[in-house]
């Protein structure tokens, strides 16, 4: 069944049961390879479908995701569950759709895709050279619909490839990931040699145990992306209304950032796989500034935000609050090979996960490091730490930006969930404490 026959069957069975309904069906044929020691372990091709619904009846909402074998029954008793519901403060009707639905499609990701040729894939993105390496790359090829009682009716279709691999030495262990809407093995092998580059590195450096307090910490790509996302999401408007946001209060025009901190969502680049023309209730998105030259530049809204908070809808729905699509940070003056020098004393941090906030109006959070964590003294790495946790806070992390350098990576993994061009970045002070 088509995506477009099977919203068409679930528009009719709850055409009668709501007042308004947008129907988006996914289908996707996808490739994954996984390794581990330095060998291909797992290679996967599958096709699935996605469906969501979005339901509104007498101010009451739902909106539910389904990828069950009979999505046209799980929608069709959700239709019916919606009348136990209380009315909504954040209801808005749907508006009517502005954008016009356009693609971005890799032919070569979208045949490898559908004939599910993971060999190609192993192939291409051979590993062999590096040793002992673990990780994933996919490939996908997604064709969606959109029907909606507001007269949305929208299809278009993304490919993507991505994957992330950690190269190891012994003891030590760098990690990189890379993403695009094109096949391009170079992108992904590049990734690679960063990885097997740090983690070379680290090996035959000494291991010293750092004492904990403020340092100088150049962030790669991998690791501010994770945090400047979470930047990004606190710029969300439903995060300022449910209490998760550090810019609560804040107001365009306000300077939060240093003015080396440009940072946009960037829906229409065609070259991330969370391209789109139109947001989720059919309105045009558009690329736009949330930080520009660390001025505030206002907060990410859909229909149902903007309604309540007095503003006007960004082109980011998500049906309840508001989704980001695509990030960018603009780079800086500095080349790669010039951003120890300029870090001068310090830690080079180059992937970290467990992100956790203990206090999200004030931003304050606190990540592990893992893989490749160096020790900078003089602009030369002279030893290489095991794990460290950093600690701070967002407003003063985005305050404490000194410079960027002027090479910026395609990230997307499991800590940075939003595709994002990002350089590297170096903060002025940041705490650190060893770990273990």
């Amino acid at each position: 069944m088509s995506s477009r026959s099977l919203a068409d069957t679930i528009v009719e069975r709850v055409r009668g049961l709501v007042e308004e309904y947008i129907v988006t069906v996914i289908a996707r044929d996808s490739i994954m390879v996984k390794y581990a020691n330095g060998e291909v372990t797992v290679t996967q091709a599958w096709r699935d479908y996605v469906v969501s619904i979005y339901m509104a009846k007498a101010g009451r909402i739902s909106a539910s995701t389904f990828t069950s074998r009979d999505p046209v029954e799980a929608a069709a008793r959700t239709a019916t569950l919606i009348e136990k519901l209380q009315p909504s403060p954040l209801y808005a009707p749907l508006p009517q759709p502005t954008g016009k639905p356009s693609s971005t499609v890799d032919p070569k990701v979208r045949d490898l895709s559908l004939s599910g040729d993971a060999a190609r894939l192993v192939e291409d993105v051979d590993v062999s050279r590096y040793g002992d390496v673990a990780g994933m790359n996919s490939l996908e090829y997604s064709k969606a619909y959109m029907m909606g009682s507001n007269g949305l009716d929208a299809e278009f279709e993304v490919t993507s490839f991505s994957g992330y691999m950690r190269v190891f030495r012994g003891e030590s262990s760098g990690q990189w990931a890379w993403v695009s809407t094109r096949y391009e093995p170079a992108l992904a092998l590049k990734a690679i040699d960063k990885a097997g580059e740090l983690a070379s590195l680290c090996s035959t450096l000494p291991l010293e145990r750092i004492a904990s307090g403020t340092y100088r910490v150049l962030l790669s790509p991998m690791v501010a992306g994770n945090l400047m996302e979470r930047v990004a999401f606190a710029a969300s408007a439903g995060s300022v209304i449910f209490g998760f946001s550090f810019l609560q209060g804040r107001q365009k025009g306000d300077v939060i950032a240093s003015g080396k901190l440009t940072l946009r969502e960037i829906p229409l680049d065609p070259s991330l796989p969370g391209y789109r023309s139109v947001d989720d209730e059919g309105v045009a998105t558009r690329d736009k500034a949330i930080i520009e030259r660390g001025v505030f530049k206002g907060l990410l809204h859909n229909t149902k935000t903007a309604k309540l908070m007095g503003e006007e809808s960004t082109g980011n729905a998500g049906w309840i609050l508001p989704r980001i699509f695509n990030l960018e940070i603009e780079g800086g003056s500095l080349r790669e090979e010039e951003l120890l020098e300029a870090l001068g004393d310090g830690i080079y941090a180059t992937n970290n996960w467990y992100t956790r906030f203990q206090n999200y109006l004030e931003g304050t959070f606190s990540t592990v490091t893992r893989d490749t964590l160096l020790v900078i003294r003089g602009g030369k790495p002279i030893a290489c730490a095991r794990r460290a946790r950093l600690t701070g806070r967002l407003p003063e992390l985005i305050a404490n930006i000194e410079d960027l350098s002027r090479e910026r990576w395609p990230i997307q993994w499991w800590e940075v969930d939003t595709p994002f061009i990002i350089p590297h970045v170096i903060v002025s002070k940041l705490g650190v404490t060893m770990e273990g």
